[in-house]
């Protein structure tokens, strides 16, 4: 019976899970692989959470805006087990703060012990304890953080049990001073010596600094209250203790008061094994994209971008804030999150904008149709790749949203009977349509809307968006005719306070020798199409960051990457790496070489094809952004390069043959072995 019953618990449970699973894909748009991988990791905890020896660890690595606390906080609201989480937010530990860190652990989460319990550390890049140098920064108060991820359980001193402990103790010395001075106890009533008790006892509280000393002090409720707070042992009642007190000589008295120190243990032990612990966090270190504020980068290559990062990556970023040891003990649940692609935005933006239409039908029986134009301008608006959700959020209630009580107040004030609302957007103002219930115009309001993005994509000045173009479309033009892959972009005006950019689509693969002297050649290719087209004197400052970059890449490839004259790793003079040579002129010369036939291998494919060069910058001239497609069509139809007509652009997984270069090989050589061994029993024969 006990066993069918258990059955049935455990079938119901994990149901249970499955529907929470379900709800939560519902909630949260764009994380079914995240949402999958947490409740799979949940699920043994939720079946048999005692099992646990330790805690289970449950990592979360994501961008700003990405839903992990959101996704936490859902999980806890649908298990219905509130009473049993706690969040901490480890930013707020920082500073010396960090000093109440076991106390609020320990005394705020004493509820847990025992328990299934959920806990969040939130910000937990905040708890690093080693800088930037890799040095430490001896944050020794955070400490109690690493027992609770290692085994859950953490050795304190009730901060309340203290109070009594010290207490008691100053009690006790007092008691047995009197003792001595022959005072005496009659019904919980000093009788004997009484000047020589208010003297030893002069100024003496318990529980109540405010407690005045009388010869009837034992039974009053400062001593009684501090004795039952200081006897740890629930059973114990403030009556008991008032009985005890009355029946007891002072030598009796004193032996209690000692009863009541030695049942509470000076430590004690916080078990929180049973619990699940999820760590929460941005990882700049292995998100290197989220510094870009930049709403022109595609969502889709920055999906693509978080889409590789893998757990050795995030180890490896960890390693740059914690000690070895310390990451050990974060486990390897470590949930990856990827940012949203333009199809999840757009998503995201459709759902906001039901929500907005749902509100409007609820409160005032219209309906609201949102044409996609509304779609594409809270998109053009709101969409930061690097930021989440937030700014959608955001730009749905500041454009969108906002306008709900003027529109109202509009048809109300007009008194029109409508069924329903067209909303779209046409040349920087939101029209509405009102129909009637017949589908017929009862009126149409325009209202202008307050771009900032989109204002700041159109060109303030076309004589810079030109060098702008030229700019960019040498970098586009020389990775399409070198790695014969086509950048994702190429954009000559941003929202941003850049100019414009190239997103590069370099292979899927390591970088080469090959591929690194076409880096520079691509990084060069801004600076060259500038110095072709407007001459040297007209080449602007924008080109010092190519300039740097190339350089940095050329000295890598000679002093990391074995691309010199010696396949050795080279240093500066001020290094206190020790395994590394150190840099002389002739390897200067060899990196300053590579940057050369960088420049002069760029200069001669644009001269090739600066047909192809000039088209593009024409039409960045004219838009401010070409898209993967675009660049295509016009490096096939303008590109000059005889390859293009015979073996065409390549897809960046297209680039690397090693398997079949191994395979060729491979089989060539088994070729050979098997025509020598025929060979050799020919010959056999033959002299036979």
């Amino acid at each position: 019976m006990e066993t069918t019953t258990l059955h049935k618990e455990l079938i119901e449970k994990r149901q249970k899970l499955q529907t929470i699973t379900a709800a939560l894909k519902e909630r949260f748009l764009g994380l079914d692989g995240v949402i999958d991988e947490v409740m799979a990791i949940l699920l043994p905890w939720h079946l048999f959470p005692e099992a646990q020896l330790r805690p289970t660890v449950i990592n979360l690595w994501g961008l700003t805006g990405s839903g992990k606390t959101a996704l936490v906080q859902a999980i806890v609201e649908l298990l219905d087990h509130r009473k049993l989480y706690s969040h901490i937010d480890m930013g707020e530990f920082e500073s010396d703060s960090a000093t109440w860190m076991k106390n609020i652990l320990t005394d705020d989460l004493a509820f847990f012990h025992e328990k299934p319990a959920l806990i969040c550390l939130d910000e937990f890049q905040f708890a690093r304890t080693l800088d930037a140098n890799s040095n430490e920064l001896g944050k020794d108060k955070l400490r109690v953080i690493w027992d609770l991820l290692d085994s859950g359980k953490i050795e304190y001193i009730p901060s309340r049990g203290t109070f009594y402990l010290f207490r008691a103790d100053s009690c006790l010395r007092r008691m047995e001073r009197a003792y001595k001075g022959n005072v005496a106890l009659a019904q919980g009533k000093v009788v004997g010596e009484t000047e020589t008790f208010m003297k030893i006892f002069e100024g003496f509280y318990f529980d109540n600094a405010n407690a005045s000393m009388t010869v009837d002090y034992f039974t009053s409720a400062d001593f009684i209250e501090g004795m039952y707070y200081l006897i740890d042992n629930d059973e114990c009642s403030k009556e008991y203790i008032r009985q005890r007190i009355f029946a007891a000589t002072l030598p009796e008295l004193i032996a209690f008061v000692l009863e009541g120190m030695q049942s509470r243990p000076a430590t004690k032990t916080l078990d929180l094994s049973h619990a699940i612990i999820f760590v929460l966090g941005n990882l700049d270190e292995a998100y290197t994209m989220s510094h870009s504020m930049n709403p022109d980068i595609s969502a889709d290559e920055f999906h693509e971008q978080t889409s590789k990062i893998t757990i050795a990556h995030i180890k490896r970023a960890l390693r740059r804030r914690f000690r070895p040891e310390q990451i050990a003990r974060l486990g390897n649940n470590h949930v990856i999150y990827k940012s949203f692609n333009s199809a999840q935005f757009r998503l995201l933006i459709q759902q906001e904008l039901n929500r907005v239409g749902d509100f409007i039908r609820q409160k005032f029986g219209w309906m609201t149709r949102f044409d996609e134009s509304v779609a594409d301008v809270v998109y053009a608006e709101g969409v930061f790749p690097a930021q989440g959700t937030r700014p959608v959020l955001t730009t749905v209630k500041n454009l969108v949203e906002s306008r709900i009580s003027n529109l109202a107040v509009s048809i109300l004030e007009y008194q029109w009977t409508i069924h329903e609302i067209v909303w779209a957007f046409h040349d920087g103002h939101f029209v509405y349509t009102l129909l009637n219930a017949e589908g017929e115009t009862v009126s149409t309001i325009s209202d202008k809307a307050r771009l900032k993005l989109e204002n700041l994509r159109k060109s303030v000045d076309p004589e810079l968006q030109a060098h702008t173009a030229v700019h960019e479309a040498g970098h586009a033009v020389l990775a399409a005719l070198t790695l014969r892959i086509v950048p994702s972009a190429v954009v000559s005006r941003t929202a941003s306070d850049a100019e414009g950019f190239c997103l590069i689509t370099f292979p899927k693969g390591p970088m080469t020798r090959e591929t690194l002297k076409k880096d520079i050649v691509i990084t060069l290719g801004g600076y060259v199409a500038e110095r072709m087209v407007f001459g040297e004197e007209m080449t602007c400052s924008g080109v010092s960051a190519d300039i740097q970059e190339a350089s940095s890449l050329a000295n890598k490839a000679v002093r990391q990457f074995a691309m010199g004259s010696d396949p050795i790793y080279l240093a500066v003079e001020s290094t206190q790496n020790e395994e590394a040579f150190f840099l002389s002129e002739r390897y200067a010369t060899e990196a300053i070489k590579l940057v050369r036939d960088g420049e002069r291998e760029a200069e001669l494919i644009l001269q090739r094809n600066k047909l192809l060069l000039l088209k593009m910058a024409e039409y960045l001239t004219k838009h401010s952004r070409m898209e993967e497609a675009l660049i295509g069509e016009y490096v096939m139809k303008y590109g000059k390069e005889s390859w293009l007509e015979t073996e065409g652009l390549i897809k960046k997984d297209q680039y690397y043959r090693f398997n079949t270069v191994m395979e060729d090989q491979l089989r060539a050589l088994e070729k050979n072995d098997v025509e020598t061994v025929m060979e050799k029993l020919i010959a056999e024969v033959t002299r036979g």
